[in-house]
């Protein structure tokens, strides 16, 4: 599941973003970088004043004000709506079919994790969960559009 390895998804993701009214307002007084990184795929998202203004698949010169990195089977689970962006991000384990006797119980990581710059990534809070659902939108009509693979 290279998602970014398309320019077109890329450049439709993008798009959504720039037409999604609740990511303009949260990121309207952000002039930073987001890089997404889903296993060995990146994309790098420059956003100034409420909008996407560049993009590339490779790690940019500039760095990133702060990244969102996983697993592909960690995205997966966002993409197929299986879990949550919250049951991914924040600390703690809440599905446990994978663990019947609760010997994780109260461990503390995420699947997908925010690093780099916290405090922005934290005012981004909103911004953040409607990149994530909107690249889940992008991702289900690619994937209707492929014949479900």
């Amino acid at each position: 599941m290279s998602i970014f390895a398309d320019t077109a998804t890329c450049k439709k993701f993008i798009q959504e973003l720039n037409e999604n009214p609740e990511f303009s307002i949260q990121t309207e007084a952000f002039d930073g970088s987001i890089q997404l990184e889903i296993g060995d795929s990146l994309l790098w998202l420059k956003i100034y004043k409420g909008s996407v203004i560049d993009f590339t698949t490779e790690p940019s010169v500039f760095g990133y004000t702060f990244k969102i990195t996983g697993s592909e089977k960690s995205w997966e689970y966002l993409f197929s709506g299986e879990r949550r962006w919250a049951d991914l991000t924040f600390p703690g384990k809440r599905d446990f079919s994978d663990d019947p006797e609760l010997s994780r119980l109260g461990e503390m990581t995420s699947e997908i994790s925010i690093q780099g710059n916290l405090l922005e990534a934290g005012r981004l809070t909103e911004a953040v969960f409607e990149l994530a659902y909107t690249m889940r939108k992008v991702v289900s009509i690619q994937q209707s559009a492929k014949g479900g693979e």
